[in-house]
């Protein structure tokens, strides 16, 4: 795993970033020369510039990232001298429209920091030392004279806590190590290079709040200062590139994102250089990656051609050309036919290596022509077991590839469609086959889905990082001191990071690149409740959201043991009620705020909003019922329909079985819920029969659809003469529509099996509703009932629940999907836009919307440690 150190080197990379929120907040904005670049010592671990105006410190205000990776301790020491220094009347005119630089350098065991800050004008000695000492005057402040320069010691409650201050060259220099003071003003230690300073200047965007340079030949002295060992072979690509790289900060709140140019020496030997002919271009393999992947190295080719010359030259360089021929001289394969054009073009343009967190390595390849693959696999392989091979010669991948794949010798291998799989073993290859056959892959994962969000697929090559995975192993590579922050929960934030990442892509030989961290901020939907409601049991009902009085209103929800809950919008407990039974559907409510509901033990029950039955209620029922009852006004009564299997049981609000309702036994399920329309009642039946029963439960009409049977919900359908037809989907996916005066009409809706879940929606704003269909993984929304496609939808996993429905403030209803296989929900709108912050990790039991009169916005969800979430949009 010792991979996992370029991971370090990027939370180091980031820790840049978080200095820009305690130094901004100054006026002014004309460009001032980086003069202090050519002060700082050689071994500079990486170097951020930021302009000082109000406009930059707005950007930054209560961005959690900086905290997280700076610490809240050091964040406190930072924010005192930027308020106390920097915001020193007497001081401001000196520094306003300067850029302001913050370095990171090695000291010990530890990093320190160096402000950097150049003044519009010379300060007198006497002026500064009065502008110090009145701005810290909270502080013991000390003045010493060394090697001519005069460093201002402000003492605070411990050795480590010494700020110390100097003004050279027109430049206020500032950092807790004196030692580094030393360095930046001793002309005769080591600086950075000409060639760095005028990279750097020349990228320095203006645009940008926030810059970031790095010199590469640090990557080797940053490992060497946080790891305990020696570094990964993923380090290997980016050893010895020379050069430098410039950053610029796009600003988001739940990730950190730097991207820019970055320049290198050109040297033939390094693989990364093959890359930079080449141009960004579409990553796919990362579909294929398992789901306990810890960090995967993923490349893609633009131009085949040039890839592969640009490889032979690498080989030429290191002196491996001739050997690297011989071998496949010496194989069983024609040397013309392995090194060819057309042989090269039967693997495709993505490979990649994948670390899985129990350490071992997958290798995929992308194939470009998958049969004669299959033709040539006897060439080059020998088959081991059921559709799996090994190579037959040693570095034949490496002689292909290049570097990711000089640590498979003669790999097994086994062939996804059109991918090639690899390992070093037989038994890693048979565990990534369950993975894949049960769909164990990381593209499943909440995590990944926001950074897929966050960072696009197109590049040469990516560096993916997965701190779940890895952050055990991580922190056993760090020294002790480094390993104690990484750790460190309460003062650090490192442990909330999702994924670290890179990404290059080829630029005319140099290259564009890109870094980026992925935050699970404390302000993301899902990320932290504004309370929890916790059961002894597991809750087994989605809440839902009912009237308790005129001011306020509460949930409702049951748990395991038939607890039925109701909680106060504080979440806090209202009343608790053993029910006979699970709730079997939804719960109604009644203009009295009474509400009515039916459980899977026979019993009716009515009580009020605090919990209390109304008399009469409970009551025992003559069958199980199968959905939620439905309650409407027919014949001057208000009812309660309620389905019970092939029964239509109707009851009044008192509790009275309403006999003229019970002469009619059905001749199949009923399914779901019942419709009511003009004093009329409609049922259907799983095995196609339509019911149409007049106000005094009299049969008017029924209907017999042959051939079909049904598995989903009726649906009104208003007819071109205004009359009423039931509308249903069969298994056969046939929209057949019951006039109950001619034959039912069929018409194929799609190609969607017997399995598939449909639903209709007729409560927004499309004029007859929309048909909702989750066939599998796929999810399609047509209009109803002429199939024009509204919007579809590809879920990772298959999703077999049924969709929910909300209230979108007078827009439309929104729809909730839940994919039970990944614990994922999804809130779309009408258009099919997934609402920001979704999906969010939950089981299948959620409530979308308003919790009390005036409520922002909610999400209730329940998690498997038995608890209800309320979060706010």
């Amino acid at each position: 795993m010792r991979n996992t150190i370029i991971l370090s080197i990027l939370l180091f990379v980031a820790v840049i970033g978080a200095s820009i929120y305690y130094f901004t907040d100054l006026n002014g904005s004309e460009k001032e020369g980086l003069r202090p670049l050519s002060f700082l010592p050689k071994e500079t671990f990486l170097v951020s510039s930021f302009h000082n105006d109000a406009i930059t410190d707005n950007i930054f205000k209560d961005f959690e990232i900086f905290e997280a990776l700076v610490g809240k301790g050091e964040m406190k020491q930072w924010q005192f001298w930027k308020s106390k220094l920097l915001r020193n009347a007497a001081l401001q005119p000196y520094v306003n429209g300067t850029d302001i630089l913050i370095s990171f350098h090695p000291s010990g065991e530890k990093i320190v920091s160096l402000f950097s800050i150049p003044t519009n004008e010379r300060i007198q000695g006497a002026d500064l030392e009065t502008m110090i000492r009145e701005a810290a005057s909270d502080y013991e402040v000390t003045a010493r004279d060394t090697l001519g320069v005069r460093i201002f010691d402000l003492h605070a409650d411990s050795k480590d806590s010494i700020f110390h201050i100097t003004y050279y060259k027109h430049i206020i220099f500032a950092s807790y190590s004196d030692s580094l003071i030393y360095k930046v003003t001793d002309p005769k230690q080591p600086k950075l290079s000409k060639a760095a300073i005028d990279y750097f200047v020349e990228n320095n965007s203006r645009n940008s709040p926030l810059c970031v340079y790095f010199v590469h030949d640090q990557i080797d002295h940053i490992a060497r200062h946080l790891m305990r060992g020696q570094p990964g072979s993923y380090l290997e690509l980016f050893r010895s590139v020379g050069g430098q790289s410039a950053w610029n900060l796009n600003f988001k709140n739940d990730a950190l994102i730097l991207s820019g140019e970055s320049e290198t020496m050109r040297e033939r030997k390094n693989y990364l250089e093959v890359f930079g002919r080449q141009s960004k271009t579409t990553q796919s393999l990362f579909n294929y990656f398992p789901e306990n992947t810890a960090s995967y190295m993923a490349f893609a080719i633009s131009s085949s051609a040039m890839f592969h010359d640009d490889l032979q030259k690498m080989f030429d360089a290191r002196g491996e050309a001739d050997r690297l021929s011989n071998l496949f001289q010496q194989s069983a394969i024609d040397s013309e036919l392995l090194t060819s054009k057309d042989t090269r073009q039967i693997f495709g343009n993505e490979f990649a290596i994948v670390e899985q967190s129990n350490q071992t390595i997958l290798g995929f390849i992308k194939l470009n022509n998958s049969t004669e693959f299959s033709r040539q696999i006897d060439l080059i392989s020998t088959q081991t077991g059921d559709s799996l091979f090994r190579f037959d010669h040693a570095n034949m991948l490496y002689a292909l590839f290049g570097d990711p794949f000089k640590a498979f010798n003669r790999p097994y291998f086994i062939r996804i469609g059109n991918i090639v799989v690899l390992a070093s073993s037989q038994s890693v290859l048979q565990d990534f086959k369950r993975d894949w056959a049960r769909e164990n892959l990381l593209i499943n994962t909440l995590g990944f889905k926001n950074f897929e969000r966050i960072q696009g697929n197109e590049a040469n090559v990516t560096y993916f990082q997965r701190m779940r995975s890895s952050s055990s192993l991580i922190s056993n590579l760090l020294k002790p001191a480094f390993r104690s922050d990484f750790r460190h929960n309460s003062d650090y934030g490192f442990q909330d990071f999702y994924s670290w990442s890179v990404q290059i892509s080829g630029n005319n030989g140099d290259f564009l690149s890109s870094i980026y961290g992925i935050y699970k901020s404390k302000t993301a939907l899902g990320a932290t409740p504004e309370w929890t409601y916790a059961f002894k049991n597991r809750p087994i009902t989605a809440p839902q959201v009912f009237e308790h009085s005129d001011t306020s209103q509460f949930i409702l929800i049951q748990e395991q043991d038939h607890t039925v809950h109701g909680i106060h919008p504080s979440g806090k407990q209202l009343w608790s009620a053993v029910f006979q039974g699970r709730v079997v559907g939804q719960a109604q409510q009644l203009a009295d705020r009474s509400i009515v509901l039916v459980t899977d033990r026979n019993r009716l029950y009515r009580f009020d909003s605090n919990g209390n039955g109304l008399p009469g209620f409970s009551l025992g029922l003559s069958s199980e019922p199968s959905y939620s009852p439905t309650i409407a006004d027919v014949g001057g009564e208000q009812l309660i329909f309620i389905p019970a299997g092939n029964e239509l049981l109707v009851y009044g609000l008192d509790g009275r079985r309403m006999e003229k309702w019970t002469s009619e036994k059905l001749a199949g399920r009923i399914l779901f819920d019942v419709k009511v329309r003009n004093n009329e009642v409609f049922v259907g039946t799983d095995n196609g029969y339509f019911y149409q029963f007049d106000a005094m439960g009299q049969l008017l009409r029924k209907e017999v659809v042959e051939g079909s049977h049904f598995r989903s919900p009726i649906a009104f359908l208003s007819t071109s003469d205004q009359s009423l037809s039931l509308a249903a989907v069969d298994t056969a996916s046939n929209l057949v529509t019951v006039d109950f005066k001619n034959p039912a009409i069929k018409r194929k809706i799609g190609p969607w099996h017997g399995k598939s879940v449909f639903a209709f929606d007729q409560s927004g704003s499309y004029p007859a509703g929309r048909l909702i269909v989750l066939d599998g993984k796929k999810l399609v929304v047509n209009q109803f009932p002429d199939g024009q496609l509204i919007y579809d939808f590809t879920f990772t996993q298959v999703v077999d629940d049924r969709p929910q429905f909300f209230d979108n403030a007078g827009n439309g209803k929104l729809m909730g999907i839940a994919s039970r296989e990944n614990g994922l929900i999804y809130i779309f709108d009408e258009k099919g836009s997934v609402i920001e912050g979704f999906p969010i990790e939950s089981m299948p039991l959620y409530y979308y919307g308003k919790i009390d009169y005036n409520s922002p916005t909610f999400l209730l969800s329940v998690r498997r440690d038995r608890k209800l979430y309320a979060f706010k949009k």
